[in-house]
């Protein structure tokens, strides 16, 4: 080995030992904080701009691309409230408690026994049921409507107009992640649980409404806050059956169908309505954000 590669191989060594500078605390820190930053305002923009345009007329905000320039007032509310907004929010409201209702008993029943009891195929018909959520909601409009009208035709009982034409569609879309989401979680509570209930002399109904049903209670809320807010937002069907009655229109229908008064483009009612419906569902998701967590997450890990 010459005296050239010798260097090489000692300079080598050296630069292997040498102790590799470290990122300061402070520097990893201000990182997280400043990706943090970026995640929050890239979420939370499309809700200020939506907040500040329900502020201004809409002249203004169509043509000036400043969300703070004013001036601002409560107009757009005022408009909207005029308009018939309340029993808008009140129908949604009505419609997507009555989805969850039905939906949800139904959803832990169909789970517990896929979780628990020997039935063949069980994982299949778990992941038929997780692809039935990939149908399409517009393939139901025209065969449900002609159904209504056969229905009414023959029985007297008009579906269209009215709740239950809706809540019937929302809780077959709305059943089979529910579905799949309370079987995982139920899967993931311990069997010996159920066992030592039943050794108390409990049957096996009284084992899972009075021990396994309070465990699942995280696993329940997920599945309740998705289908209540899946129903509250759904437009396509609603606007489909029951389009222009407010008795029985929801949220999204009012809001697709706002007129143009005059020459001036709704756009700022449009953004007061979205604001008054968005702000009770954030704050009920950002309440029950753990409960949503827990839910979706429970199975993923099984250890």
């Amino acid at each position: 080995m010459t005296t050239s590669e010798e260097a090489r191989a000692r300079e080598t060594v050296r630069e292997a030992h040498r102790p590799r500078r470290r990122t300061p605390p402070w520097a990893l820190g201000a990182l997280k904080l400043l990706g943090l930053a970026v995640v929050v305002v890239w979420c939370l923009f499309p809700f200020l701009w939506m907040a500040m345009t329900s502020l201004r007329s809409g002249a203004d905000a169509l043509t000036d691309p400043d969300i703070f320039s004013g001036p601002f007032g409560l107009d757009n509310y005022e408009q909207v409230f005029g308009l018939g907004f309340q029993y808008a929010l009140r129908n949604s409201l009505v419609v997507a408690a009555l989805t969850t209702l039905v939906c949800i008993p139904v959803a832990a029943l169909a789970g517990y026994a896929l979780a628990r009891l020997p039935l063949r195929g069980r994982f299949l018909v778990l992941a038929l049921t997780l692809v039935a959520t990939l149908f399409p909601p517009v393939a139901l409009v025209n065969p449900l409507y002609q159904m209504y009208l056969e229905l009414n035709a023959l029985t007297g009982i008009n579906l269209l107009n009215n709740y239950l034409g809706m809540v019937v569609p929302y809780v077959a879309l709305t059943l089979p992640l529910a579905v799949f989401i309370l079987a995982t979680f139920f899967a993931g509570i311990p069997r010996e649980i159920e066992e030592s209930a039943k050794v108390d002399g409990a049957t096996p109904f009284q084992a899972f409404w009075r021990v396994v049903a309070p465990l699942a209670a995280p696993g329940v809320g997920a599945a309740s806050i998705l289908t209540f807010v899946y129903a509250t937002n759904e437009f396509l069907l609603a606007f489909s059956f029951a389009p222009r009655d407010l008795n029985v229109q929801t949220v999204p229908v009012f809001i697709g169908t706002f007129q143009r008064v005059g020459y001036e483009n709704p756009i700022g009612q449009i953004m007061a309505a979205s604001v008054l419906v968005s702000v009770p569902l954030i704050l009920f998701a950002l309440v029950l954000q753990r409960r949503i967590v827990a839910g979706l997450t429970s199975g993923a890990v099984k250890g």
